[in-house]
């Protein structure tokens, strides 16, 4: 009996303990708090007014960051003189060095901006949408004129399964950018639904006034339609400078601001403080000069040296002036689109039909220029920005464009359609002609079978055949 009476005391003591457990963990909710295992940096969910700074802050820093040095060292308005950026400027190029730029476009601000198309669909907010398609819009741009065929109509499905996303070439794209950009501006154009999310202060560049984002989407239209003259000529670009609408002075430029705390620093600035091998590329340098151009001091920083003196190509010249605090301070912002490169295309664009007109826009587009950066100086305008219809040249116009367009990919777009200004080629290069394309990134070769295969540097995109 006794074994008895000590089997079932057990028993009991046994069913109580799983019942015990068995509240507990039906009862887990109301006693363990269901976030101790959420990570605040991997947010299951994110609102659109903190996706569209983020992602517009990605944007400038890779722009002003890896392509902007690129670009810029084989337009030679910068110098490669040690290291990595040595090898670059000779034209030793590796399928590596684009992977951070291809990934940072694609995976960060691409994705980012279609989940916020997405979201604004969602909630019936159609000035995010618009600005979310105006952004896409641009980088799809900024891809395709370095890559020319790119993946898009099937690019961004990673998490369907789709991860060889077929290219789409460079004619598909340049339709797919315009029907973004006509998009964009019908949204923006509209009226925001009472009680709708608005972009607002969120909005790191224009604080969500959407005449602003309208006048940027028509002035990338020209932008856009200017790469594809050597196709359709000039026309469809007048066509567009006179329907207006356009960025009509410097306070409505596309640029992102950075800051002087460490975590908002400038790329440029940070570049050279982690790196130091790139300074800036004697042919601007000496065009400058030859005038005295008094943006120099914003452009150039002599560190030590008594005048400003330039890297030649390929030489290697590690006591040539560093980016100057226009472009390099800590707190600099990244140009994405100006007012004065606005009217430098207006002016090439009416060139060979209205000469008094290309003229205006050529000084109108130097004096913003000068303005900008806030060296305005009469006298050495009148030398120098006051072209008439008989005195006006292409080169004048590709020559100034050049030098405003400090860094700017645009300037390699340019010389790939007219190939001004001329440029000499730096000593000990790999092969014999400037890059006029960047390499696809090592993992789409590896694994993306639909990548173009057997393409180099000196392969033409399709805009420029």
């Amino acid at each position: 009996m006794k074994k008895l009476k000590k089997m079932r005391h057990n028993i009991i003591k046994s069913v109580s303990l799983f019942l015990l457990i068995a509240v507990m963990i039906s009862g887990c909710k109301k006693w363990i708090d269901t976030d101790i295992n959420k990570n605040p940096n991997n947010p299951a969910d994110v609102s659109m007014a903190l996706l569209l700074p983020s992602t517009q802050g990605g944007l400038g820093y890779v722009i002003g960051g890896d392509h902007s040095r690129v670009s810029g060292m084989w337009m030679q308005h910068l110098s490669g003189v040690d290291r990595q950026s040595a090898a670059l400027e000779r034209y030793s190029v590796l399928e590596s060095d684009q992977n951070n730029l291809w990934n940072t476009l694609y995976a960060e601000v691409l994705k980012n901006l279609d989940i916020l198309v997405k979201k604004a669909i969602d909630q019936n907010a159609p000035h995010f949408e618009g600005v979310g398609k105006i952004m896409t819009a641009y980088t799809l741009g900024m891809i395709t004129d370095v890559w020319g065929d790119a993946p898009y109509s099937e690019a961004l499905q990673g998490e369907t399964g789709n991860l060889t996303p077929k290219y789409d070439t460079q004619e598909k794209l340049y339709q797919t950018i315009n029907t973004l950009l006509d998009e964009g501006i019908a949204k923006l154009s509209a009226a925001s639904p009472v009680g709708a999310p608005v972009p607002g202060t969120s909005d790191l560049v224009y604080a969500g006034n959407a005449a602003k984002w309208v006048a940027l989407g028509k002035s990338l239209k020209v932008r856009f339609a200017l790469h594809l003259s050597k196709k359709n000529g000039y026309g469809p670009v007048r066509d567009l400078i006179n329907q207006g609408g356009l960025i009509s002075d410097n306070a409505n430029d596309f640029q992102i601001n950075f800051g002087t705390a460490a975590s908002a620093n400038n790329p440029r600035f940070q570049f050279d403080q982690q790196r130091g091998d790139i300074r800036v590329g004697k042919r601007v340098v000496d065009l400058m000069k030859a005038t005295n151009d008094p943006r120099m001091p914003r452009y150039f920083d002599k560190k030590t040296a008594a005048e400003y003196v330039g890297s030649g190509p390929g030489e290697n010249n590690v006591n040539a002036a560093w980016i100057g605090p226009g472009y390099a301070a800590n707190n600099s912002p990244v140009y994405l689109m100006n007012y004065f490169e606005v009217k430098f295309i207006e002016a090439e664009a009416f060139f060979d039909t209205d000469k008094a007109r290309a003229a205006t826009a050529y000084n109108d587009a130097v004096k913003a220029s000068l303005a900008k950066h806030g060296v305005s100086n009469a006298a050495w305008e009148a030398d120098n920005a006051s072209e008439t219809a008989t005195s006006i040249t292409m080169e004048k116009i590709m020559t100034g464009k050049y030098i405003a367009m400090f860094m700017s990919s645009e300037t390699w777009v340019d010389w790939r359609r007219t190939g001004m200004p001329s440029l000499t080629l730096p000593a000990g290069i790999v092969g014999n002609q400037t890059p006029r394309r960047y390499l696809y990134p090592t993992d789409e070769r590896l694994y993306n079978p639909n990548m173009p295969a057997g393409l180099t540097v000196t392969n033409k995109v399709w805009w420029d055949q």
